[in-house]
């Protein structure tokens, strides 16, 4: 059994009357944002049998109906490789979303536990992770409401501290929190940066109009991580200012021991040219998978789950 990565920091106050949330009890604190905390708790399913959820509960004096917003769309989204809402409600005068806890962790521990031993990341692993989070950005763009209208959604925040790891293996993005969309008020699409600078599109930085590229763009920011061992834009010491202009005019410089076919698609996943990037989930994630497969890089999810299991290790 996976159990969640912990880190170090000292306990805070939890901003509820007691433990007690509802129907939920409240163990821990998992992480925290401006506009929201998550927590692990406990609760009782239909079947009588007592479950582990993550519950992100709304901050005081933060915007209820983007909040709001969030858990609709949750409720539109259904795909294996995003994260799954189990409710939402109001306690204690709070909104809450419940979610399925992932108890495997997110992507930046993996990558952290990776670096403090001084281990690679798996070439397989990485490409893997890759493609499956390319999977739920092909369902998230194309996602309709339930009468078939197009949600053009943009997903706005795609980092590695957004995909999340199963116990069984499996690989989930999740908070929807700053998504945009063209068909429904999620919040505006243009004149705003919202998501982690280090992962933001050119034009993201810009304040433009975004597109499903701009998602993309930041899958190949994990790609190059993952495969090539360093982030390409974040320097040790870098200004924002900094890291904002080598985002808009990058120059990337992707070491010999990366095959050329694969540092081919890590160039044109981080090309700033918009014509010149991949434009669909599906356009990057197709010469990915052939890559893949000529190199015998698909692991089993028995072969994921044993890897998740040795990353545990690491932290121990």
């Amino acid at each position: 059994m996976i159990g969640r990565f912990l880190t170090m920091e000292q306990p805070r106050t939890i901003e509820v009357p007691s433990r007690r949330f509802g129907k939920y009890l409240v163990r821990s604190r998992l992480g925290q944002g401006g506009q929201a905390e998550v927590f692990l708790a406990e609760a009782v399913d239909d079947k009588g049998d007592q479950v582990n959820v993550a519950l992100k509960m709304m901050r005081q004096g933060a915007a209820e109906e983007k909040f709001a917003d969030e858990a609709d769309l949750m409720g539109l989204l259904s795909h294996p490789n995003l994260v799954r809402m189990m409710e939402h409600g109001t306690a204690f005068g709070r909104p809450f979303i419940a979610m399925e806890f992932l108890i495997g962790g997110d992507l930046f521990e993996v990558m952290a536990a990776h670096r403090r031993a001084m281990k690679g990341f798996p070439m397989g692993m990485g490409v893997h992770v890759c493609l499956e989070v390319l999977k739920a950005l092909a369902y998230f763009h194309r996602a309709t409401t339930r009468s078939g209208s197009a949600l053009n959604l943009i997903h706005s925040d795609v980092n590695p501290s957004n995909v999340f790891f199963s116990g069984e293996g499996d690989v989930k993005l999740g908070d929807f929190g700053v998504a945009s969309s063209t068909h429904v008020d999620l919040g505006p699409q243009a004149g705003t940066t919202a998501g982690k600078l280090s992962y933001l599109s050119p034009e993201q930085t810009r304040g433009e109009t975004l597109t499903p590229a701009s998602d993309l763009w930041a899958v190949g920011v994990m790609l190059h991580e993952v495969v090539v061992g360093y982030h390409p834009f974040q320097k040790d010491g870098a200004t924002e200012q900094q890291i904002m202009a080598s985002i808009r005019a990058p120059k990337l410089t992707i070491p010999d021991y990366v095959e050329k076919p694969l540092a081919a698609i890590i160039a044109k996943a981080l090309t700033p040219d918009l014509k010149g990037r991949f434009k669909s989930a599906g356009e990057f994630a197709g010469p990915l998978f052939g890559y893949a497969l000529d190199n015998n890089l698909i692991p089993s999810r028995h072969e994921t789950q044993l890897w998740l299991e040795s990353v545990l290790g690491l932290l121990v």
